[in-house]
């Protein structure tokens, strides 16, 4: 477990906690919390899906976060839009240099299987290989929500390689041990995570636990770095603006 957070003050921590590798997590963010997500050994993938905790029929579009921002690898400063042009979160630190992946979407028990074999409840018991797919829906169904629900997700601390125009490759480069993403709600969003490996990995089936650290943010200024990013952001907060007018 990781215990020192650097530039966090410790007494506006207010969740601090481990989600070990197969598990799953949801909570919901509250407008101007962050949440802090660093990887010990910095061999994790974890893949989220978020939605306006207000009224969850707004929710990230993945497509349309690349499209303004004309760029399929995030970084610090970019925002994570909805499907209505609003922010949901903004990434206000990235120390893994843009292990972010927007592209490949989420493993199921097929996948699983196919890339790492057999690892059934009935052989391992809790210790089972358990997919994103699962995960998502047994969090979703905690807030009534199901497989109509389901968005392309995004997946953390992991880079896809786009090779001879077309081709994805899952990359071989990993981000440092300790590196963390933070994200800043930009409404009361509902984040669901899963801890499970990247839906392109092979190999061996053992994730890595991540340190999940919310705490609460300074109030947002004018000179803020993500809203002044882009004129595209720009407008998504003056969007938001309206929105809590």
């Amino acid at each position: 477990m990781i215990t020192e957070h650097k530039n966090i003050k410790s007494d506006s921590i207010l969740l601090d906690e481990v989600l070990p590798g197969g598990a799953k997590w949801s909570k919901i963010i509250k407008r101007g919390d962050k949440l802090r997500i660093t990887t010990k050994d910095g061999l994790v993938s974890l893949s989220a899906m978020f939605y306006n905790a207000d009224n969850t029929a707004e929710r990230f579009n993945s497509a349309d976060t690349v499209k303004l921002q004309h760029n399929a690898y995030f970084c610090k400063g970019r925002v994570l839009y909805s499907e209505l042009g609003r922010v949901l979160l903004s990434i206000t630190e990235d120390t893994t240099d843009g292990f972010f992946d927007a592209i490949t979407g989420i493993s199921n028990p097929r996948i699983v299987k196919e890339n790492f074999g057999e690892g059934s409840f009935e052989s391992l018991r809790n210790r089972y290989y358990k997919s994103d797919r699962e995960n998502f829906l047994i969090e979703l169904g905690k807030y009534g929500m199901g497989k109509r629900d389901m968005i392309p997700a995004i997946n953390f601390f992991r880079k896809v390689d786009v090779k001879e125009g077309s081709k994805l490759e899952l990359s071989s480069t990993r981000p440092k041990p300790e590196s963390y993403i933070e994200l800043r709600a930009e409404m009361n969003v509902l984040l669901v995570l899963s801890n499970t490996p990247h839906v392109m990995e092979k190999g061996e089936y053992n994730p890595s636990d991540v340190q999940l650290t919310l705490h609460k943010a300074e109030a947002l200024t004018q000179d803020d770095y993500c809203m002044n990013f882009s004129e595209q952001s720009q407008r998504a907060f003056i969007n938001n603006a309206r929105y809590f007018a």
